[in-house]
């Protein structure tokens, strides 16, 4: 094989490994609840085990919690450095392969996104965050930008579009199960 075809070899091998093209577990959407604004009421939820969790908002900040108020899993505030009349919506996410309940969270502030999560329990019992604004950022995701994102669920798969203030699409990515290490992952289109 000559250089060429060696620097191309490489070149390839190196762009699957980036993108996660041998590590990729075909995760599938299996359902999908209504997106629910939090606003200033509590909203209850339930993990694949049955337990129960809340989601509070102030307006700032988000917090995920036992139903009791004694145990704040997780708390969500915009990545705009902003914390007043911030929006959060959070819609259930339910996948097969691996089986789990997540939830996508979304923060908005007058039609302007200003934070994402994907969140859920990991096997380990504890509830953690896979997907947030930070991993967009590894891709490419423009942070000091305007943007408002759309998640879709495409051929059962949880595909993130954001569109810049012309409604232009300016970065695409699909989330990605990877088996090998038992984590989401995000695939740039």
């Amino acid at each position: 094989m000559n250089r060429f075809g060696k620097a191309l070899a490489c070149a390839l091998l190196a762009s699957a490994m980036v993108s996660g093209g041998s590590v990729a577990s075909a995760m599938n959407i299996t359902g999908v609840s209504q997106s629910m604004t939090i606003g200033t009421k509590t909203v209850t939820a339930t993990d694949k085990a049955g337990e129960k969790v809340k989601f509070v908002s102030d307006g700032k900040v988000l917090r995920m919690m036992s139903t009791d108020g004694t145990q704040d899993y997780l708390s969500f505030n915009s990545f705009d450095g902003i914390y007043t009349g911030v929006d959060f919506s959070v819609r259930a996410v339910e996948t097969a392969e691996p089986e789990m309940r997540l939830y996508e969270i979304e923060a908005t502030r007058e039609g302007k996104s200003c934070g994402y999560w994907l969140v859920g329990k990991h096997s380990s019992g504890v509830w953690t965050t896979y997907v947030s604004w930070n991993s967009f950022a590894n891709l490419g995701f423009r942070t000091d930008r305007w943007h408002q994102i759309k998640s879709t669920i495409e051929n059962k798969q949880i595909v993130i579009t954001s569109y810049n203030g012309r409604g232009n699409m300016d970065w695409r990515a699909q989330v990605f199960w990877n088996d090998k290490d038992g984590w989401f992952g995000l695939k740039r289109f």
